[in-house]
């Protein structure tokens, strides 16, 4: 039990890491501003938006090649490696992008129904976006979104917290943890593979989505992304790639600026349809991608 509390802490360690960073990175340009007499205000929120990713992405990736070796995922992934070849591999990748601009339609539509109920959270959500430049449309701010967000939080969540999970709910990752730092061994080869249990995977699934949308700080980001956060991780647990999560974030917020183009959903009724149709391709998608990636463990040779 205290080692489990012990891993749930950690994955928060990681969150209150990253915050000290930004702290950090922001107390260095506020210097820089005081020596150079260039007034901080000056700058675009972008810009320091950017910054902060970049720095939380490099922090996450040492942190992950560290971690690595001795990854639950690592060791799943060699026993469970994806086959098929590239036309298979296509279809995965196809079925990961439809089901990102899915989930895009059907969150988005789901949160502006709940806001049109709650006025005064629609307000402040509202005034938080404009004063964070959430939506803005020039360059920078796109890259960040679709870009740097996926591969930075990817890396953070999914490829660290989420590993913290499941040695948290999971005995076997914890040994297998354990036993690889004590014999360095790189591949684990020489340690006794013990599957983690399905009620374990999922609550690890679960405390890393809840993790993933207390990070946006506020109330309406932080449910749809706390959403949007176990079909990440169903994605990581049925590939075994955290390639394909990336791939999944960048289509969900690529999503957000293409939702535009459904301008033709005016009224309750369209959107009761689109909705209903989004849900639909949804579901089925991930039914076919789960089928696709059984079927390649299947025919895969082990490494």
């Amino acid at each position: 039990m205290l080692n489990a509390i012990a891993w749930a802490l950690a994955c928060f360690g990681v969150v209150a890491a990253d915050i000290a960073l930004s702290l950090v990175l922001f107390s260095v340009l506020d210097a820089v501003s005081v020596l150079t007499g260039y007034p901080i205000d000056n700058l675009d929120i972008q810009w320091f938006q950017a910054a902060a990713q970049t720095a939380s992405f490099l922090m996450a990736l040492l942190w992950w090649r560290y971690l690595w070796p001795r990854s639950f995922m690592a060791r799943r992934q060699g026993e469970r490696p994806l086959g098929g070849g590239a036309n298979a591999a296509w279809k995965r990748i196809a079925c990961v992008v439809v089901i990102g601009l899915s989930m895009q339609v059907v969150i988005s539509y789901l949160c502006d129904g709940v806001l049109s109920l709650l006025p005064e959270v629609a307000a402040d959500y509202s005034e938080l976006v404009e004063e964070t430049g959430m939506g803005d449309t020039n360059l920078l701010a796109v890259l960040t979104t679709v870009l740097g967000a996926p591969f930075c939080e990817e890396l953070l969540v999914r490829g660290i917290i989420f590993e913290f999970s499941l040695r948290a709910f999971n005995p076997q990752c914890r040994q297998l943890w354990k036993r690889l730092r004590r014999t360095r061994a790189q591949d684990g080869a020489m340690v006794p593979w013990a599957a983690p249990s399905t009620w374990g995977i999922a609550a690890a699934v679960v405390l890393q989505a809840a993790i993933f949308g207390f990070m946006h700080m506020n109330w309406v980001q932080g449910c749809y992304a706390g959403v949007a956060g176990l079909i990440f991780g169903w994605m990581l647990v049925t590939t075994g790639k955290l390639r394909y999560t990336i791939l999944l974030h960048f289509a969900f917020n690529a999503g957000s600026y293409l939702m535009g183009l459904l301008c033709l959903v005016n009224t309750p009724l369209d959107v009761v349809i689109t909705v209903t149709i989004a849900g639909i391709i949804l579901v089925e998608t991930m039914r076919s991608l789960r089928h696709a990636c059984e079927t390649g463990i299947a025919t895969a040779p082990l490494s």
